[in-house]
């Protein structure tokens, strides 16, 4: 007789160190709410202060969000993917347009490898990695982060796969449309990679700024055997950009989201058990 696998979340918050507010938020999450797990967004300004104040929430594991769509590199390479101002400025679908010519796609590498060593150069046991605006989900960068994964000896990347099922409200056109086509990259990447898969897949694309306690109720109702990722964008949106990201706002609901005792209490109910890719084996 089959055993059934058990039910375990892993509970993610991307760009830890993007900015204080971003950094607070995340923190107040691990601290009062259900958040497990969160990526540093390594060149962004207040990255350095952000890994300062991990002890915080000792229970916190920290990955690396990999990053070419905005900030400045860290890397002489990176120069290359940088605009005059010598700032990074690409939307996702300017990424993976450039991650088709070879020397591009070789700068992405160098300056995600240089925001990897900052952060193990900072003390970091870094658990996993993804990156901002899902550019490794594009299978060319999928290959050159797996490649540095394994470099690194970092166990694993976040793997795309959100099938929901019926009954979710439908998220914004765009998004559905994210979520299709990384669920499809993520079949071409398990032919590259395949062996850096933890978890079935990661929850929160084509929702992506509307989590909130209704949602994740939900999403501990749904969760499926073995684990999944929850991606979250929680924060205090105050000291962000307008024009250079959409959410602030929904920051704050997320964050209120991740600290409501009624989100606790339903993935206590279904004995769902929260942890982060540190505690995590292969094959999931």
């Amino acid at each position: 007789m089959e055993t059934v696998k058990p039910r375990r979340v892993i509970i993610n918050a991307d760009d830890f160190g993007w900015s204080e507010g971003v950094t607070e938020g995340i923190l107040r999450a691990a601290r009062e709410g259900i958040l497990t797990s969160t990526t540093v967004a390594a060149n962004m300004p207040a990255a350095e202060r952000a890994v300062r104040r991990l002890g915080e929430a000792p229970h916190l594991g920290v990955g690396v969000h990999l990053n070419v769509s905005q900030g400045s590199p860290l890397s002489e390479a990176g120069r290359a993917l940088a605009g005059p101002d010598g700032r990074m400025n690409r939307t996702a679908g300017a990424v993976l347009a450039a991650s088709l010519r070879p020397c591009l796609l070789a700068a992405m590498e160098a300056e995600f490898d240089a925001q990897i060593r900052w952060a193990l150069d900072h003390g970091l046991a870094v658990t996993h990695l993804d990156s901002h605006r899902h550019a490794h989900g594009f299978p060319p960068i999928f290959a050159r982060v797996v490649r540095l994964a394994r470099r690194y000896n970092i166990p694993f990347v976040r793997w795309y796969g959100e099938r929901l099922g019926r009954g979710w409200p439908a998220g914004p056109a765009k998004q559905r449309r994210v979520r299709r086509v990384l669920n499809g990259f993520s079949r071409v990447n398990a032919l590259l990679g395949g062996g850096l898969r933890g978890t079935v897949g990661t929850w929160g694309v084509e929702h992506t700024g509307r989590i909130d306690t209704a949602w994740l109720i939900r999403a501990a109702e749904a969760a499926p055997p073995g684990a999944i990722e929850i991606m979250t964008h929680p924060g205090l949106g105050d000291d962000l950009d307008a024009a250079a990201t959409r959410l602030r706002e929904s920051r704050r609901e997320e964050l209120a989201a991740l600290c409501d005792p009624a989100v606790r209490d339903a993935f206590d109910k279904q004995r769902i058990e929260r942890i982060h890719y540190g505690r995590l084996h292969h094959a999931e």
